[in-house]
């Protein structure tokens, strides 16, 4: 799927302010930055065929507490086909 992905699978939340539209940091492999207590992300995954010329995107909101994460985002995981 190397073809139909991004390299970037969410970002945090509420950390800077405009004309930033997604905030520092992004999720991205070989970032450093680690997840802390606190801390808030929007996470997601968007998988584009651009031949076919389709895309699915699939996310959710999560803060980062002692033992992982708690989801704050209630809507279901189900994909929405048309």
């Amino acid at each position: 799927m190397q073809n139909h992905r991004l390299n970037a699978t969410g970002y945090a939340l509420g950390t800077t302010f405009s004309p930033n539209w997604m905030d520092w940091p992004m999720f991205y492999h070989g970032n450093p930055v680690i997840a802390a207590p606190n801390m808030v992300f929007f996470l997601h995954m968007i998988l584009m065929d651009s031949d076919s010329n389709h895309a699915m995107c699939f996310g959710y909101t999560v803060v980062v507490n002692e033992t992982g994460c708690e989801f704050l985002s209630q809507r279901p995981f189900d994909l929405i086909v048309k």
